[in-house]
């Protein structure tokens, strides 16, 4: 083997220059070639990156090294491979005793204000040191590019001396290094020196000088930048209770520090001792401890910052000041798993967030419990939880008989109601970019139209989340309208905030539902007064303990009530009840915030609870609220001096009779609903109007009367006020049907026109219809066309499609006219004739120089001349065949025998070939000579062959260094029937059945050339039943041009019959334009007869066949810089049957 080797371009040899040949006709001497020296400036730098991940312990990254990225790609990509190979990652979850990471012997930090920046040789680089605990100091110096160009245009290396000093505690420079960059470099290059500190300074400045004056030449790259600087403290650190990532990568394999990001399960909290998180189930009772896990429940979550000491408020707020009980059970709700949307389930609440910056902590709180819909406030002894969530719907009672002074209603402003919500939540299937998630409430959108909520959702990347909270914003403001405050006496002390109450207020309900009991037994309740109570009510007491409970009436006796199951403890007198019937609910309301107000009083503030909504949230059940007041709604009069008139007008130089309905306004209304009728028809409704009168345009002749409701603000309708009948004269009878209909066969379609008869100024559209049988009552409107419009062409239609239509007209008020034809429809048929075909394709592709290019192109498909795709395919499968032919055709090895490198033996069922020069005797397998390419296994019967060989070499001529690589697998199975006079020697040849898989690919590169090119073939053959696929693909790229191709060949043959499918695809792109091209032929043979010979490309294959049908297909699409486009489209089809041949 021969080795090259290339001097420095410092000292390279200067060549001798080529002598002169004098002549009288001799030709002019070759031109000298600029040599360009190899780069020598390679960057060779480790980064060490130390995250500070989180507080600890966390469990860690989610799935390993694919769960860390670099600039937004994993470590590891989905089938295992690495994308940054030779990355190192160490992790620590951020325990107390936990070990130093390896390769981080120091405390690193980079010091990037006012970096990079050039450095010149009249101008030093000065920084300032005043941190005493530094060790030392790393400079990182960079050249972008490091050459020169000499007079003869040889590209070589350049010098540059630099130094860097060192002033302690303000004394004098001192070098501390001296340096020497000699190389020649394209690409950046980077150094860093270590410039260690003495001990004890107090502060120091590090001066870095470039020697070598700046040459300011183009023929010289020698920009020379400091890059950065890192503070160095020579220390091991655990950094315990803090979660580490280490990470260390080859420098050159990014242009700056990568973006790092980690997907994590984060800290490990104190969860409920039965519960669960993996399956999120509580198994049993509680007994009130905890133990250690990793959750996103966002209670627990909400919990750990509350009373951790080290970054929570547990300085301040401990275990025993919660009220974990409460937490609880708010912590299994979030827990329950709900439909996701998408046709599986989800748990209801979760939270995944970082907090990365140092929070107000109530802010903090707040937002995370905003997650769980709740808020924490101090009930007096405990830190607890409000949150909106399923309660005891059995509330303790209030009624005007247990509170001081009124009930004061407050309800929702209009501005503060929202029909539509935007949800924004973090989406971690697009990198956790925050989207919004849309919701509407169509219930209110007509009522209130198009009010926009937006909401940021804390710690949210599930979007069926997202979508519910939505709704529950949404919801809440729709069914949860009223707030209320009163005041009472010691009752105050049994409710606490979040708690739901039950408000019996007989002024808003309507009558009484509510008051004090005289006396009870447990099953047995005497009311003190006279109350409408049924059987199968609902009768709520508050108990002496100060809770509430209520059981369903069986009896009713005078104001003895009879429940169906006892109390739970025995009621007492004075204790206030309820009672709820299907007619008429208590009201039910969520405690909000509840304040002392003097001696043993009590202000509580509420806001409306419905709990009919949690079913709606979850699974989009329907909201049917029981009624709450008995009261009949406000009565609004309705309108009065409702009358109906006649006018006439003119519209686009057409009179129109129109029907004018007036009325009085009424008092408080805001709006009014109108409708009439014609000759005791429908009603027909108008558009809501705030104004005093209405118009319907077009009215025919008849008999009218108008009605007209008012309405309020509180939406609030009055009963209707009606006119009386008006004979008013307009238009007479229907309108009228179509003058005509007709049809006309169009290529690929079918046109239709019709025409509009006397009388018929008033149209406003056209209804055309069609159907694929002659029956209207099954046909399909095919569109409404505005007046005057009368034709339309249906398009895209099979050749011959036969369709009936038919035709309508519409009046400006509705009225719709007869249909025509009454019956049948009118025919129509899309042509189904070739010669129109055969003439557009002709007109287009024939006289034209577009034409001959293209035609050109289909001739290189299906010809077999030289660059012809078929003698191209036929190259590459003959490589492959020969390739294979040389491995399948190796002789047995021979010890005695030396091989040259490259040549191929057997031994045993293996097939071996020379690496390099093979001595006598030395048999495969020694892998220092021979390379194991495959195997083979062959009787008189049958053959299994698989081979695999590698080629590789760069070659250097006339100073050019082209590298080049090829590698071919094959996969051969073969049989045939043994008529016992075989032997191996023709194991490879007369099979009955045989099937083949070949492959190469080969590359190339050099200095401005890529070039990768693979042929690929399948064959399989049982007699003379053949199949074969055959594809060769190739892509280029030099400094000017880019181009790709692909040549896919399909062929298969069954006694006298064939077919084939041919597709060329190619694109080239250069500096002034962008081709692209492709070119397909599609053939079919049956019957007739040939020489029976499998030679030949695919063309002179089929030439010998009776009956054929062909079709080539060439398109090309050209785009110049000059704004120059072209596009061209051909089509060739030809039949040749019986011996008659037809072209288009």
């Amino acid at each position: 083997m021969s080795k090259t080797a290339t001097a420095p371009a410092a000292k390279r040899r200067r060549r001798t220059a080529a002598a002169r040949v004098l002549g009288s006709k001799g030709g002019e001497a070759k031109p000298y070639t600029p040599y360009k020296a190899p780069d020598s400036a390679l960057s060779v730098a480790t980064v060490k990156l130390l995250y500070a991940l989180s507080e600890g312990p966390i469990v860690g990254p989610i799935d390993g090294r694919r769960s860390i990225k670099l600039n937004g790609t994993p470590l590891i990509s989905p089938d295992g491979s690495e994308n940054f190979p030779g990355t190192i990652w160490d992790f620590r979850s951020g325990t107390v005793d936990q070990e130093h990471i390896a390769g981080f012997p120091a405390i690193e930090s980079e010091a990037s204000q006012g970096l990079p920046v050039e450095l010149k040789s009249d101008n030093a680089w000065t920084h300032a040191i005043t941190d005493q605990q530094l060790s030392a100091v790393r400079v990182r110096l960079s050249w972008p590019q490091i050459w020169q160009v000499k007079t003869n245009g040889d590209q070589i290396g350049y010098r540059i001396d630099y130094a860097i000093d060192l002033s302690v505690n303000g004394g004098s420079y001192q070098t501390v290094l001296s340096a020497t960059l000699n190389d020649k470099g394209t690409t950046e290059y980077e150094r860093t020196h270590r410039i260690d500190l003495p001990e004890g300074f107090t502060s120091a400045l590090v001066r870095v000088r470039r020697l070598t004056p700046n040459r300011n030449d183009s023929n010289f790259a020698d920009l020379m930048r400091v890059k950065g600087l890192t503070e160095v403290i020579d220390k091991k650190l655990r950094y315990p209770n803090l979660a580490l990532g280490g990470l260390q990568f080859d420098a050159k394999q990014f242009q700056d520090t990568p973006k790092a990001s980690f997907l994590m399960r984060g800290r490990i909290v104190q969860v409920p001792s039965n519960y669960d998180p993996q399956t999120r189930t509580y198994t049993g009772d509680w007994n009130g401890t905890f133990k250690l896990a990793y959750t996103n429940n966002p209670v627990w979550v909400w919990r750990d910052l509350l009373l951790h000491r080290r970054y929570g408020l547990g300085r301040r707020i401990t275990a025993d000041m919660v009220d974990h009980w409460t937490l609880y059970e708010i912590g299994r709700y979030c827990d329950v798993m709900v439909p996701d949307g998408k046709g599986g389930v989800q748990p209801r609440m979760t939270t995944n967030v970082y907090i990365q910056d140092s929070i107000e902590g109530y802010a903090l709180l707040s937002d995370l419990a905003s997650v769980f819909r709740g808020s924490s406030c101090w009930n007096g002894s405990q830190v607890t939880m409000v949150a909106d969530i399923p309660g005891n719907e059995d509330g303790y009672v209030f009624t005007r008989s247990n509170i001081v002074g009124e009930f004061e209603y407050v309800a929702a402003a209009y501005p503060d109601r929202h029909t539509r919500a935007k949800v924004a939540w973090d989406n971690p299937e697009n990198e956790f970019k925050t989207q919004p998630a849309p919701v509407t409430n169509d219930e209110l959108i007509g009522v209130l139209g198009h009010r926009m909520l937006d909401i940021s959702r804390f710690g949210c990347t599930v979007e069926g989340e997202a979508i519910r909270h939505g709704i529950w914003a949404l919801k809440s403001e729709q069914y949860e309208e009223w707030s209320i405050s009163f005041t009472t006496g010691m009752e105050g002390r049994n409710v606490e905030p979040g708690q739901i109450i039950c408000v019996a207020d007989e002024l808003f309900s309507g009558r009484a539902n509510g008051g004090r009991i005289s006396a009870a037994t447990k099953r047995v309740i005497t009311l003190d007064i006279d109350a409408e109570v049924h059987e199968e009510d609902r009768l709520i007491l508050n108990l002496p303990s100060g809770k509430s409970e209520g059981r369903i009436v069986k009896s009713v006796s005078g104001r003895l009530v009879t429940v169906m199951a006892d109390y739970s403890e025995l009621p007492e007198a004075e204790c206030s009840w309820s009672v709820e019937s299907a007619d008429l609910a208590v009201m039910r309301f969520r405690v909000q915030t509840i304040e002392p107000q003097g001696l043993h009083q009590f202000k509580i503030a509420a806001t409306q609870h419905e709990p009919l909504k949690y079913q709606a949230i979850d699974t989009g059940a329907r909201i049917d609220p029981q009624p709450t007041s008995v009261i009949p709604p406000g009565v609004m009069p309705p309108p009065a001096n409702i009358g109906i008139e006649a006018r006439s007008i003119v519209s686009q130089g057409i009179s129109v009779t129109s029907m004018r309905i007036t009325w009085d306004a009424v008092p408080g209304a805001i709006a009014y609903n109108v409708e009439w009728r014609k000759d005791s028809g429908n009603w027909i409704r108008l558009p809501r109007t705030g104004n005093l009168g209405a118009d319907v345009e077009g009215i025919y002749s008849g008999r009218y009367v108008a009605r007209v409701s008012s309405v309020n603000a509180m939406d609030v309708t009055s009963i209707w006020g009606a006119s009386q009948e008006v004979v008013l004269t307009g238009k007479v009878g229907l309108p009228p049907a179509v003058a005509f209909l007709s049809t006309t066969s169009e290529l690929f379609g079918i046109g239709i026109k019709w025409g509009f008869p006397a009388g018929a100024e008033d149209t406003q559209r056209t209804e055309l219809w069609y159907g694929p049988a002659n029956d209207l009552s099954v046909a399909t409107k095919l569109a409404d066309l505005a007046y005057p419009q009368a034709d339309y062409r249906m398009q895209q239609l099979l050749a011959g499609a036969t369709l009936f239509f038919w035709a309508r007209l519409v009046d400006r008020t509705g009225n719709v006219g007869p249909f025509y034809p009454v019956a049948n429809g009118v025919i129509g048929q899309a042509s189904s004739e070739g010669r129109p075909i055969l003439d557009l394709i002709a007109g287009q592709v024939g006289d034209t120089e577009l034409a001959k290019e293209i035609m050109d192109q289909i001739d290189l498909i299906s010809g077999s001349g030289p660059g012809s795709v078929n003698d191209r395919l036929e190259q590459a499968k003959q490589e492959l065949e020969d390739l294979i032919d040389q491995v399948t055709d190796a002789l047995a090895y021979d010890p005695a025998k030396p091989y040259t490198a490259g040549q191929i033996v057997r031994q045993g069922q293996y097939l071996y070939q020379a690496i390099k020069a093979v001595p006598v005797d030395t048999p495969p397998p020694a892998a220092e000579f021979w390379f194991n390419m495959g195997t083979i296994a062959e009787t008189t019967q049958a053959m299994a062959l698989q081979i695999q060989q590698n080629k590789a070499s760069i070659e250097t001529v006339d100073g050019k260094v082209t590298a080049q690589a090829s590698a071919l697998q094959s996969l051969q199975a073969s049989w045939r029937e043994d008529d016992g006079e075989g032997d191996l020697s023709d194991a490879l040849h007369n099979w009955d059945a045989a099937a083949k898989f070949a492959q190469q690919v080969k590359v190339q590169a050099s200095d401005n050339l890529a070039m990768v090119e693979r042929a690929t073939s399948l064959d399989a053959a049982v007699g003379q039943n053949k199949a074969a696929l055959t594809t060769l693909e190739q892509v280029v790229a030099t400094d000017k041009l880019a181009t790709a191709e692909r040549i896919d060949q399909l062929k298969g043959e069954v006694d006298d019959n064939s077919a084939a499918v041919q597709t060329v695809s190619q694109s080239l792109v250069d500096t002034t334009k962008a081709i692209a091209s492709q070119s397909t032929t599609l053939e079919a043979i049956a019957g007739g007869g040939r020489d029976g010979t499998d030679e030949g490309d695919l063309a002179s294959a089929l030439s010998e066949w009776k009956n054929k049908a062909a079709i080539q297909i060439t398109a090309k699409a050209q785009a110049d810089t000059d704004g120059k486009l072209s596009t061209m489209w051909a089509v060739k089809m030809q039949v040749n049957q019986n011996g008659q041949y037809v072209a288009a």
